[in-house]
């Protein structure tokens, strides 16, 4: 039987707090993988995963904002 679950990032260092876009086709996520928690954010299908902060202190617990 087929997974339900599919793996969308590719990196050994932790990922958190993943949150879905109000349209569905994007999600945020917190990952420390450039040596420093900040915040990320990718489409739905796990391409075009993109860094959204570069800041020294840790950016944490993203969240979408309405329009």
């Amino acid at each position: 039987m087929a997974s339900p679950f599919a793996h969308l990032t590719n990196t050994s260092n932790d990922v958190f707090w993943p949150g879905w876009s109000p349209d569905g086709t994007r999600i945020t996520f917190q990952s420390d993988r450039d040596g420093n928690d900040e915040v990320y954010v990718m489409n739905a299908d796990g391409s075009g995963q993109t860094r959204l902060t570069n800041n020294l202190g840790k950016d944490l617990l993203p969240a979408w904002s309405p329009r």
